[in-house]
């Protein structure tokens, strides 16, 4: 870690909203027509402030589905530059074919990103089987979850004659979530107890910060209620409407008078935790693609 900076151990780069799967419980609601994505452009001098007064031991870049971010090569390239890290792609796996240059980068041996898949469906590995081995260079050797060189904990580890290794974790089961129907037929959050939330909260439990347009969050739920409103009308009073406005992230700019106060806060109850669910009621989902035109 550089000296001055202050350390996180894992920060999530959230740079979309699209998904080309329908989850049932996405909780970052991909699953619904939410639109949006980031450019890197756009980010790039934020995000380079950021570096110069934060560093992290793990760096992912999520959404949505990332590679279905036209600039999803720049946004590795560029946080890597910044922050000399090996930065991780985490993607549904069913886009990999489509990236151009993504192989290539995975291949450098001075640009350490990699790319991991979080596959939504175990009935249809043929599918995942078939992608990877389109996208890595044979002979491709498989590690299971209990080969020793298998380093990522996960499901599978393919491992092609290039020396790049895809892992995989099996992730089809899904807890409950903020977002849901409710009896009017119009979509609203929950409204609980925010300190039982809280405690019952995964992403406090894991610690899943996000940077979400240059701000740092201390989930991803809080950062994209707004949005999701502004896009779908959210079925909440004005109350509500105001609460889920109401949180503040980090800024750049506000670091030097109360980044300290905001870190040391990161893990604690907000208003806002009242919308999430108090139960985490892990159920089997199933993936199921959106629409053919993601598939060109």
């Amino acid at each position: 870690m550089t000296q001055d900076r202050v350390l996180i151990k894992k920060i999530e780069f959230y740079i979309t909203n699209v998904c080309n799967l329908n989850c049932e419980r996405c909780n970052r609601f991909n699953n619904h027509n939410f639109r949006g994505f980031q450019k890197w452009s756009d980010y790039e001098e934020i995000y380079s402030q950021w570096a110069r007064h934060v560093d992290f031991d793990k760096i992912v870049i999520l959404g949505g589905e990332p590679l279905l971010n036209p600039t999803i090569m720049d946004w590795a390239r560029g946080i890597h530059k910044l922050w000399n890290q090996p930065v991780q792609i985490l993607s549904n796996g069913t886009r990999i074919n489509y990236v151009k240059g993504s192989y290539d980068a995975l291949v450098e041996d001075e640009l350490p990103i990699w790319l991991g898949i979080s596959w939504h469906d175990i009935s249809t590995l043929h599918e995942l089987d078939l992608e990877i081995t389109q996208f890595l260079t044979g002979p491709i050797d498989k590690l299971d979850k209990f080969d020793p060189e298998n380093t990522f904990n996960a499901d599978i580890v393919y491992h092609d004659a290039c020396g790049v290794k895809i892992p995989v974790w099996f992730q089809d089961q899904f807890g409950e979530i903020a977002l849901h129907i409710n009896q009017r037929g119009k979509f609203a959050l929950r409204q609980n107890d925010p300190v039982q939330a809280h405690e019952n909260c995964g992403f406090a439990t894991h610690k899943n910060y996000h940077f979400i347009k240059g701000q740092l969050y201390k989930c991803g739920p809080v950062a994209l209620f707004p949005e999701f409103d502004d896009q779908h009308n959210l079925d909440l009073g004005p109350a509500d409407k105001q609460l889920l406005r109401a949180y503040r992230p980090l800024s750049v700019d506000q670091f030097g008078t109360n980044g300290v106060d905001f870190l040391k806060n990161i893990d604690s109850v907000i208003p806002q935790c009242k919308f999430c669910p108090v139960d985490s009621d892990v159920r089997k989902i199933i993936a199921v693609r959106k629409n053919a035109v993601f598939d060109r």
